[in-house]
């Protein structure tokens, strides 16, 4: 998959209610730190695929979850926030 794909479906991916984003973010950040790991990525994903999210769904099916969480962890520190969530938007 290309870059410019992957930034396309990782926006569309992030775009929708912001309530539903929040609330998946929060039940996926079980440590509670306000920021995801890949594992939490990961159900974070997994919350919005099940919630209809069609990109969300094609992430899940390609297994692409590393490659989302690189494209939207910014800074590169291996944690995504919700700012860096917001962000994609």
């Amino acid at each position: 998959m290309n870059v410019r794909l992957t930034l396309v479906l990782a926006a569309a991916l992030l775009a929708g209610p912001v309530h539903g984003q929040q609330d998946a973010f929060s039940r996926a950040d079980t440590s509670g730190d306000g920021a995801l790991t890949p594992v939490e990525f990961k159900t974070f994903i997994d919350g919005l695929a099940e919630a209809g999210r069609a990109q969300a769904q094609k992430v899940k099916a390609a297994g692409r979850y590393g490659l989302a969480f690189d494209r939207i962890d910014k800074n590169g520190d291996g944690l995504v926030t919700a700012a860096e969530v917001a962000a994609m938007r």
